[in-house]
Order: structure tokens, then C-alpha cells, then sequence
């Protein structure tokens, strides 16, 4: 429903991609959160993303590479807070049925599920995919110089693509 008030209200961009065309539907006020962190700290601000759009009433998709980062993320979320608890489940296409009630679900693999209005990614995840949600939330991994260029690379993008990107910079914990 999101997407098509956008699409009958604002414009969208044709991107080719091989011989592929993408239609990407900039969001009215999609904001995608280029949030600066290290690798050691990233999963704690990801705890504290998820729990910000939680207290908002917000359904978060939590985007991560493989199965073993998922119940990495898992055990981070059972045990990040003592005074609050983020129900949360992991979720993969290939269990097929319908997603689980919860309102955070951990993913492997780039692929959106109904009623999911929030991304944020573990792991970098391709600007189509963002796309098609509401928010996102990117981590530039200052510790990891290739991490940090495929963050500029994605910026550039998302900026050339009429998206909203908002840089959160570095706060230590």
C-alpha cells in the first residue's frame, strides 16, 4: 500500500542492471541511516536500532548473510538488555509458509516480507533491496577500509537515486 500512494504520487527512476530493467521507487521520506560504527561495537548499535523502531511499533527486518550470523544476532538480541526484551525470531524463504507474528524477524538472505516496513542490514545488502522498505540502516564499519568504500559507493548512490541518506557519525560506547 506504502509503495503505490509513493508511486501514484512521486516519480520513480528506470536503472538498468545488465539487461535487466529495475524500476527503484525512492520513498517519500525513505531514509536510509548510514550509521558510522567498528566491527566490534556494530552489533550493539544494531541491538539499539532494533529497539529504537521496536518502541516505535515498528516491524523490523533484521538482513544478515547466512544462517550462522542469524543466531549470532539472535543470542546478541536474547541477552542485550536486562530491563527490556525485543520479541524476535529468525525467518528463511526456504522454510516457506507464512512468517512468524513477531515483530522483528532476522533473515538470511535479501528478500522483503509483508507488513515489514524497517531494514536493517548486518551485513551490506544491495540498494534494490533497501529499496523497497520504508527505512534502512546501513553500518559504515570504520575499522574495515573495504567495508567503509562500499559504504561511500552505496552513499553516492542512494543520493544520485533521490533516496534520503542520513549519516549517524561514530559515538563511542
Amino acid at each position: 500500500m506504502y509503495r503505490d500512494t509513493c508511486k501514484s504520487i512521486h516519480s520513480f527512476f528506470r536503472v538498468k542492471a545488465g539487461k535487466q530493467q529495475i524500476t527503484l521507487y525512492p520513498h517519500c521520506l525513505m531514509n536510509i541511516y548510514f550509521a558510522e560504527t567498528t566491527v566490534a561495537e556494530q552489533r550493539g548499535l544494531l541491538c539499539r536500532w532494533t529497539e529504537r523502531f521496536y518502541m516505535e511499533k515498528k516491524r523490523v527486518q533484521i538482513f544478515v548473510d547466512s544462517m550462522a550470523a542469524a543466531q549470532l544476532i539472535d543470542q546478541v538480541l536474547w541477552t542485550y538488555s536486562q530491563s527490556s526484551f525485543i520479541p524476535h525470531v529468525i525467518f528463511s524463504a526456504g522454510t516457506g509458509g507464512k512468517p512468524p507474528g513477531e515483530p522483528v524477524l532476522i533473515t538470511p538472505g535479501e528478500f522483503k516480507l509483508a507488513g515489514f516496513e524497517t531494514v536493517i542490514c548486518d551485513s551490506p545488502a544491495d540498494l534494490l533491496f533497501m529499496s523497497k522498505f520504508e527505512t534502512a540502516v546501513h553500518f559504515i564499519l570504520r575499522d574495515d577500509t573495504e567495508r567503509m568504500q562500499q559504504s561511500r559507493v552505496m552513499w553516492q548512490r542512494a543520493r544520485d537515486s533521490g533516496f534520503n541518506p542520513v549519516h549517524v557519525q561514530y559515538e563511542k560506547n
